[in-house]
């Protein structure tokens, strides 16, 4: 068995149940891993002010807890939300994607790192409803939109919509984002060089730690880049063929059935 040092959780569709809740069973194997000294952090593409409330369920508020927030481009202290690491994308690099939303219909969210950005005028966004989240969300139209650091920008509509942009978004600019698919109902658009494994990477440099001391738990596209970088990647049984394709192991139930309080049990013992 790996010498675990470090366990990383997706939220929604592995952490989270369908109702956006951690079950009790987990959040208790999860806060017994941290007291005996595990390091415990969220990897979610959500801001921090969307995940305040898991953080206080699993008691990860002391000066030695972080989060791992905007699928990595974002690494903070629970705490002081002191950033360890950050990588931050302009509005001049999203302004090629709002012009083709624009003329295609499709909605466009843009997320500073302290709140969203809603763009008016092309198209009806469902963000908000799905996210389902604390955060504030201003709408604008992109001409008033500050000329400031941006964490992300995603298009959140449906599935069979969002499904067609392989082969409706040019290529030219499918090459200037990392694209990834964090639900079903949204399509996430980062810097580049950024995903998850930057920031679990990150995270694990501050410990101390190498890939082979790191878990890592998730169920979507969003997830791939830390299951390629940790040394022990476990999908969920929910989760995607994909995520399962690159996982050392499975866990024996789904996000709504203690999947992840049955295998840490198993694992740890």
């Amino acid at each position: 068995m790996a010498d675990i040092k470090l366990i990383c959780f997706d939220l929604d569709g592995t952490l989270l149940t369908g109702e956006k809740e951690i079950s009790p069973r987990t959040a208790q194997v999860i806060r017994e891993l941290h007291a005996a000294g595990i390091h415990i952090a969220i990897a979610t593409g959500r801001p921090i002010a969307a995940i305040g409330k898991f953080i206080e369920e699993l008691g990860l508020t002391g000066l030695d807890d972080f989060s791992l927030t905007f699928n990595g481009a974002l690494v903070l202290n629970n705490a002081t939300k002191e950033p360890i690491f950050k990588l931050a994308t302009d509005k001049a690099a999203i302004t090629p994607l709002y012009d083709w939303a624009q003329a295609n219909g499709y909605p466009l969210d843009v997320l500073d790192f302290t709140q969203n950005w809603q763009i008016s005028g092309i198209g009806q966004s469902d963000y908000a409803s799905v996210l389902r989240a604390p955060l504030l969300f201003q709408i604008t139209d992109f001409a008033s939109l500050p000329d400031q650091p941006y964490a992300k920008a995603v298009m959140a509509t449906d599935k069979e919509r969002l499904d067609a942009l392989s082969t409706l978004l040019p290529t030219e600019l499918q090459a200037q984002f990392h694209m990834v698919r964090s639900q079903p109902k949204i399509l996430e658009f980062l810097q580049p060089t950024l995903d998850k494994r930057v920031g679990v990477q990150a995270l694990a440099k501050h410990y101390g730690l190498t890939a082979e001391n790191v878990m890592v738990f998730g169920d979507a596209e969003n997830d791939l880049g830390m299951f390629e970088y940790a040394g022990t990647p476990v999908a969920m049984l929910n989760g995607s063929d994909d995520v399962k394709a690159l996982s050392a192991y499975t866990t024996p139930r789904s996000n709504d059935e203690d999947g992840i309080g049955k295998f840490l049990e198993r694992y740890f013992g």
